[in-house]
């Protein structure tokens, strides 16, 4: 693997290679500019068309005011240095935050002629003093100098109707949205649709489909559905049946009762799937129109702040949640057997799991990164348990804001509402609100790489992810969890990966020698696959690098305001290193601890997935 290493003593005698045929006098006199307040740290990766990946350093004086229209007039000064026409009038404001050190992060959209360029988002970061002290993220210079007609010559429902043909969609689609982007694809720039479809029949899909607005073809697919197991080769793919409208009428509406003043706060414990007992949060009393007497409920109403953490019962359908309900307080009627053809066989299990774990990963958020839910803003915490029959897998839903826990088939999984199991669908929500993370090659690896992490890091026995749902057959064979942190090597991906894999041996990779090159239509780029590389590096600053846990957490969180829709790993890399900056400072041991494990996986500054592509073996 080759090291590109830019040193802050050269980056300006070689930043003119940073820009197509040298940069312009103004470009120069930015950069003198920046220069002259302190170190400026410059950071690009191969083929981009527009301004450098990652520039740092403290590059404006103090802002009257930390926001939008102060960044894109910062900017519209600098146009030349970021390769930007009209940054003010191209740039639309997506969202501004601020954090508990007082910087305020500003992330842009790139637009033409209005219409939003999918994938390209700008961040602009300022720090307490309102000092502009980062720009990254995706700016397409190109795109100023062609004539795109965006104006759609078809409607948006044909473009729907086309995308559920196109993914082989039931009959009714409970979640479906359209927007009109500029769709960059294979050298070319297309007006399209991007329309989502996310269902829960047949095979469970959460589909962005690219429709070309002017001709109505599809120009682009991929299933975005955040499954956790994904070893199709093995397990194969679960059909489900039914109609997938969400029917929610036959259990009661837990809001509604609420407000009625019906269900008061009770305590509970209960037999997890794996006959561990839990403590429980309950919800006490009668609901109108049940037709039943006084019933205990898995809703937990106990944080004022926040909408409360309610868990369904699917009773194996595909489209019905009642809100779980027991006789008594004591939710130990029936303990797991190993049988998953019924839920009534399964037990509530899967729902004391769920629920008691989804307070753990909550009370994480709320007391290590002061998160208020999902959301940040106290979202009610909904999950469905017993999702079809012998399901085997586990998924976020962006589309109806809810975790679904399949309940295995006794063989390669038992019930999957685990603690990290649950901690890893639960972060796919957080990155969602957190601005999202396209869920394909690079990008998806990150958001997935997240999800790994932060199971580990809830559930802090060990590194490994997936232990507690391990099925006879896979024990069996001798694999003890899905991914280890420590040792991704240690478990073999599925067999059809493994022409892909370096030695065809098929080893989850732990550096980018063995990152694997998938085609998109495999595991979308080989999101569930390269994210073991950087969820190495997490174990290895906490545990070989001696920083532990909490260093990674803090680290790993903030990196989220640092990266955008389409991050690349060299953008993750340059994220959790200003992360580092901003909360120990360069140089020290917790900021060194972070470069040296980079360097141990072989992320070096610059990497570009161009480098050394590796053909598959035959």
């Amino acid at each position: 693997m080759k090291k590109i290493f830019i040193l802050a003593a050269v980056v300006f005698l070689i930043f003119a290679g940073l820009f197509s045929g040298g940069p312009s006098s103004n470009a120069a006199s930015s950069l003198q500019e920046f220069k002259s307040k302190g170190k400026v740290r410059v950071v690009d990766t191969q083929g981009k068309q527009g301004p450098p990946s990652f520039v740092a350093g403290i590059l404006s004086e103090k802002q009257a005011k930390a926001d939008a229209k102060n960044a894109k007039k910062f900017l519209g000064k600098h146009k030349d240095f970021f390769h930007m026409n009209n940054p003010e009038k191209d740039l639309k404001e997506v969202r501004a935050t601020t954090d508990d050190l007082g910087m305020t992060h500003v992330r842009l959209q790139q637009t033409k002629n209005g219409v939003p360029v999918d994938r390209n988002e700008l961040n602009v970061h300022f720090n307490e003093k309102n000092e502009i002290t980062t720009v990254n993220g995706n700016f397409d210079t190109k795109l100023d100098s062609l004539d795109i007609n965006t104006t759609p010559s078809i409607q948006a429902d044909k473009a729907v109707t086309e995308a559920k043909a196109t993914v082989d969609a039931p009959a009714e689609v409970p979640v479906e949205s359209s927007e009109l982007v500029i769709y960059p694809i294979e050298k070319d720039y297309h007006l399209a649709y991007r329309v989502n479809l996310e269902f829960f029949e047949g095979e469970a899909g959460n589909w962005y489909v690219y429709v070309d607005a002017h001709t109505g073809k599809v120009l682009d697919q991929y299933n975005a559905m955040t499954g956790f197991g994904f070893f199709e080769d093995i397990i194969g793919t679960n059909e489900v049946e039914g109609s997938s409208a969400l029917k929610v009428e036959q259990g009661p509406n837990p809001k509604a009762v609420e407000n009625g003043g019906k269900l008061k706060p009770a305590r509970g414990s209960g037999l997890g799937t794996t006959g561990l007992t839990k403590l429980l949060n309950l919800a006490h009393g009668n609901v109108p129109g049940s037709g039943e007497g006084s019933q205990f409920f898995l809703a937990d109403y106990t944080t004022p702040d926040m909408d409360g953490i309610f868990t369904y019962n699917m009773k194996n359908t595909s489209n019905q949640m009642w809100l779980y309900s027991n006789k008594n307080a004591s939710w130990k009627d029936v303990e797991y057997t190993g049988d998953s053809s019924t839920w009534e066989t399964v037990g509530q299990g899967p729902a004391v799991d769920a629920h008691s774990n989804s307070r753990i990963v909550y009370d994480y958020f709320l007391n290590e990164h002061g998160r208020n839910s999902l959301d940040g803003n106290g979202m009610a915490i909904n999950s469905r348990v017993h999702y079809w029959k012998e399901y085997n897998n586990a998924f976020w839903s962006n589309g109806i804001a809810m975790m679904t826990y399949g309940d295995g088939d006794g063989k390669q999984f038992i019930p999957l509402a685990a603690l990290d199991v649950t901690a890893h669908e639960m972060v796919h929500g957080i990155t969602h609100y957190n601005g999202g993370l396209r869920y394909r090659f690079e990008t998806g690896a990150i958001n997935e790489a997240y999800s790994d992490t932060f199971a580990a890091l809830v559930d802090d026995s060990n590194w490994d992810v997936g232990e507690d749902i391990m099925g006879e057959e896979w024990l069996a064979n001798g694999r003890t969890a899905l991914r280890s942190n420590e040792d991704p090597g240690k478990f073999p991906t599925g067999a059809v990966y493994w022409p892909y894999s370096i030695d065809g041996e098929g080893r989850y990779p732990a550096h980018m020698d063995e990152y694997y090159y998938l085609p998109a239509n495999m595991d979308n780029g080989g999101v569930h696959i390269n994210c073991t590389i950087l969820q190495h590096s997490a174990y290895l600053v906490a545990e070989e690098y001696g920083m532990g846990r909490t260093v990674v957490a803090d680290t790993w969180y903030r990196a989220y305001d640092y990266l955008h829709y389409d991050a690349s790993f060299a953008e993750f890399r340059e994220a959790i290193l200003q992360s580092a900056i901003d909360l120990y400072g360069e140089g020290s041991d917790e900021y060194n601890a972070f470069l040296g494990a980079f360097d141990d996986i072989g992320l070096y500054e610059g990497w570009s997935v161009n480098d050394n592509p590796r053909a598959p073996q035959l």
